[in-house]
């Protein structure tokens, strides 16, 4: 009964650290997810600094606020949509692991 008795502490610990792991790995996806929203509204309210700042200097209308939030708009949407494209291909890796394949 020895033997079976390290087996199943061996397949119950084995099972507990891919429990662990995918609660990481799905905390830090939230984190990343968390995180590119937050670059997106930095790279927007960063546009509108820097455009608010060279009107003033420059005494333009919002020529530069209208063009760097625009900027910082895509700009913003483009590190999203790469990030969210890595968060996929890694859960898909995952999932191909998972199933063997």
């Amino acid at each position: 009964t020895g033997g079976t008795d390290i087996g199943i502490f061996v397949a119950n610990r084995n099972a507990l650290r891919e429990s662990n792991l995918n609660h990481t790995s799905h905390r830090g996806e939230l984190v990343r997810g968390w995180s590119a929203s937050g670059d997106l509204v930095a790279s927007v309210i960063a546009g509108l600094l820097i455009g608010l700042g060279l009107d003033a200097w420059l005494d333009t209308s919002p020529l530069f606020v209208v063009m760097f939030v625009l900027a910082g708009s895509i700009g913003g949407f483009l590190r999203l949509k790469a990030e969210s494209g890595e968060i996929e291909e890694q859960a898909k890796e995952a999932i191909r692991i998972r199933d063997g394949l």
